[in-house]
């Protein structure tokens, strides 16, 4: 591989399309046109004089050539990734961009946390992500994740916050004149049920209610607001909402905890540092609900 022959910027590209097997696939990875990939790839092709995928019907599949393209790419990645986290953990610098990934919910909740910390410290260049696809925070997708799980990876430093606890939540006008087998139940969009609100839902849910399935715990929290029916929330939503109210005690099996976590490395940058300490400083003095807080 001739380094004068060769783009550095097409690398991600050969490893999107080898990762997800797909034009389409690899697009919506590294949200560019498809067209974008398939000149890209086509170029590479051409400039190193080997093919590097077979183009079947059900998408791309490397050849020896792109297997080898694929580990050598990785391992660039990866080093070039490493330069970044270890140098970037040495900036004592409290200027700069810092990426900070949360759930939209904890967002509109975290609000006062965010913009206490940019006046304490304007020169600091916040971005606030709430995408749904998983974040790697080795390879830095963010710097930060606020996240709450019972499982946080081990590799990574973090601190346990405080417990989230769920309870369902209906608009006060919605309950009346309604028996609970009436009832109209909102959903998070979980296959597998896996979530503690669908788990909840589960067990206090009348076999034949009608349902709503929106994609965010936000979505959710926007329906029952609007007196659309009942829905299992975060407890740090609904005891914040005047006008909602509570159908039953929360239910301490289905708890999780509220992490913030950064990766090692990056752990000792100085923007990180002081966005730990101010920050975890702040949630835990606001307790469980968030209830020392206005409504943002």
């Amino acid at each position: 591989m001739s380094a004068q022959t060769m783009d550095w910027s097409d690398i991600p590209y050969v490893l999107a399309v080898c990762e997800t097997g797909s034009l389409s696939g690899a697009a919506r990875y590294l949200d560019v046109n498809h067209s974008t990939v398939f000149r890209r790839i086509e170029g590479v092709e051409s400039r190193l004089g080997v093919t590097l995928f077979e183009r079947l019907s059900h998408g791309y599949v490397m050849t020896a050539a792109g297997e080898h393209f694929y580990q050598q790419g990785i391992e660039l990645k990866e080093g070039v990734t490493r330069i970044q986290r270890e140098l970037g953990g040495q900036d004592l610098r409290l200027e700069g961009a810092l990426t900070v990934t949360t759930t939209d919910s904890l967002l509109h909740r975290l609000t006062p946390v965010f913009l206490e910390f940019q006046q304490l410290y304007p020169d600091v260049e916040l971005r606030l992500l709430t995408d749904i696809r998983r974040f790697d925070l080795g390879q830095m997708d963010a710097e930060v994740a606020i996240r709450p799980t019972r499982n946080p990876p081990e590799h990574w430093i973090g601190r346990n916050l405080l417990p989230i606890a769920y309870a369902a939540y209906a608009h006060s006008n919605y309950l009346q004149g309604m028996a609970p087998e009436e009832y109209r139940w909102i959903l998070i969009d979980d296959i597998l049920n896996r979530s503690p609100m669908n788990r909840i839902t589960a067990e206090h849910k009348a076999m034949s209610a009608p349902v709503i399935i929106t994609s965010s715990v936000m979505g959710m929290f926007d329906l029952v607001r609007a007196g659309m029916g009942v829905a299992v929330l975060p407890c740090y939503m609904g005891e914040n909402t005047p006008e909602l109210a509570r159908l039953h005690e929360p239910e301490p099996k289905y708890n999780v905890d509220l992490w913030m976590l950064a990766h090692p490395d990056i752990r000792r940058s100085a923007r990180v540092h002081a966005f730990f300490e101010f920050a975890t400083a702040r949630i835990r003095d606001a307790g469980p609900d968030f209830s020392s807080w206005k409504q943002a």
